[in-house]
């Protein structure tokens, strides 16, 4: 069994609607009502055994009740029981004997269902479902049916082995069909909540239900596989109440024509034969109620995931909203420290002694260095909140002429060998195709060993719609395991005194890259170079 789940509220307070007299009253009402219909039904002719309902209202009702009041509960439920078993002309000694299994039948379903945690958490995934029919019905039931069956054939009312299937066999039924929706009420009865049952599509497939089972049963060969349909279509199309209370119509129905006569079943030659009627009966119950469970985990997941978009969507405004109005403020303050370092740097730099000029160098430095952050964290948010226009076609060959002109002074400086082949015309944004390029040949020109001439080669291939562009390099390569810090933001692999950056580069890349619905990936050899191949759409 699970850990017990501790409710929200106190016993007292989660449960102030039936926590006193009138829940006691109700639970007498309720049970004794279900208690005549299904004795009514087990003793007519063609009636193979009680499909008792009543204890799986009692087990749902002490489940959510204070313990305090659990004896009160039971007296009353045993008082029901008798009234029943008097109404039809049930034997005084056998009334007798049956009320102390039916009462440790409750009391213990009840005890476990409070003890797994069901009354607070409630039942709208599969497996919380197949825990209260377990919890709430299989195990208590076990210990109901050994009772009774002791009890009654001790006193002579036949046979231990039979009266015990007969108990279970009815009692299980009762509690596949009536437990779940009664949970399920006074699980929202306890919490305030107000369930819309009676709607249209409720309405309309109760009757379709009740009708397929009515022809299924009376004129159909195998009944129970064309009585799971309307019960699988009301999973599928009501909240998880309406799929319950469809199921129990089923069973109802079932029930009542077994009792009328209109459904006569198998003959059998012992008791436990008719064991497997009754496993094609829950089979066509329990199904449906997994499925609409397991629905109504899925919708409250949907919910739950629509709501935390919303958030999210919300936080990521405030987000862009912040990094715009820092880097505005930002900006300006730094743009005075920027030009003011250039201007003593100019005017009174040479008067400076070697280790002043040196610190002027070092503020402009870092000044330039916040500036381009600013930029990139800038262009970097713009991006994450798809600040894009419609894309057009770009020629890659034009952008990368264009990079090879803005980048002469750079390739030259280094000595760089630049090889650009063929390029097609790509749809996307030409200044975003512009800024990955220029970062990817940035890297390329920036990560190389001392000493070494970068050499860059820029190729394509194209099949199938889409383009990779592969831009290689002979740097200082990467070891297999930094490859996955690469494209997160403000990730560096090398300190800030060996090469310049700010860790933005390459994710912004990938967002470009992604922003086009295309992809960037990169395959390294440490010592040796890079091959970063991106992946755009053709025009």
């Amino acid at each position: 069994m699970p850990d017990p789940v501790k409710p929200v509220q106190g016993p007292h307070e989660a449960r102030p609607r039936h926590s006193g007299w009138l829940g006691v009253l109700a639970l007498g009402a309720c049970y004794t009502l279900s208690s005549v219909v299904s004795l009514y039904m087990a003793l007519q002719p063609g009636s193979m055994a009680t499909i008792w309902y009543a204890n799986a209202v009692a087990i749902a009702w002490v489940a959510f009740s204070p313990w305090r009041l659990a004896p009160l509960l039971v007296l009353f439920m045993a008082v029901g029981n008798a009234l029943a078993n008097l109404v039809v002309g049930a034997d005084p000694l056998e009334i007798l004997l049956f009320v102390p299994a039916n009462a440790a039948e409750v009391l213990l379903g009840g005890w476990l269902l409070h003890r797994a945690g069901l009354t607070a958490t409630g039942i709208s995934t599969p497996k919380r479902l197949l825990a209260l029919l377990t919890y709430g019905g299989l195990v208590p039931l076990l210990a109901g049916a050994t009772l009774g069956a002791v009890l009654l054939s001790s006193a002579g009312m036949g046979t231990l082995g039979d009266v015990w299937l007969v108990w279970f066999e009815g009692s299980v039924i009762g509690s596949v069909s009536m437990l779940p929706l009664a949970f399920v009420l006074l699980g929202a009865w306890t919490q305030g909540r107000s369930i819309q049952l009676w709607q249209a599509p409720l309405f309309a497939l109760l009757m379709v239900t009740v009708g397929v089972t009515v022809l299924s049963m009376a004129y159909l060969p195998f009944p129970f596989v064309y009585v799971v349909m309307p019960l699988l279509m009301a999973a599928l199309l009501l909240p998880l109440e309406g799929a319950l209370l469809v199921t129990l119509a089923a069973s109802i129905t079932i029930a009542t024509m077994q009792a009328l006569g209109i459904l006569v079943p198998p003959p059998v030659t012992y008791t436990w034969q008719q064991g497997f009627f009754y496993m094609a009966y829950a089979a066509a119950l329990v199904p449906a109620q997994v499925l609409a469970a397991a629905l109504a985990e899925l919708r409250d997941s949907h919910a739950q995931l629509e709501q935390k978009t919303i958030e999210l969507k919300q936080a990521n405004e405030g987000l862009e909203q912040f990094v715009r109005i820092a880097s505005h403020d930002l900006r300006e303050p730094l743009n005075t420290v920027v030009q003011f370092a250039d201007l003593l740097a100019s005017d009174h730099g040479p008067a400076l002694p070697p280790s002043g000029q040196r610190y002027l160098k070092l503020v402009h430095q870092a000044g330039m260095r916040m500036r381009t952050l600013l930029d990139d964290v800038l262009r970097f948010a713009r991006l994450k909140v798809g600040e894009t226009e419609a894309p057009m076609p770009v020629s890659l060959e034009q952008t990368m002429d264009e990079l090879r002109d803005a980048m002469a002074a750079r390739l030259q400086a280094t000595q760089a060998e630049l090889t650009i082949g063929p390029l097609p015309v790509v749809l996307g944004h030409a200044s975003l195709l512009s800024l990955l390029f220029q970062n990817l040949m940035g890297n390329a020109l920036k990560f190389v060993p001392p000493g070494r001439a970068p050499r860059i080669t820029v190729t394509a291939q194209t099949a199938d719609g889409f383009v990779w562009v592969t831009v290689a390099d002979n740097g200082i390569g990467m070891e297999a395991q930094e490859i996955g810090k690469l494209f997160q933001p403000f990730q560096r692999l090398h300190l800030r005194r060996e090469y310049e950056g700010n860790g933005l580069g390459l994710s912004l890349c990938q967002h470009i890259a992604q922003t086009h619905g295309g992809s960037i990936s990169v395959r390294s050899v440490l010592g040796e170079g890079s091959r970063f191949v991106v992946k755009l759409p053709l025009a």
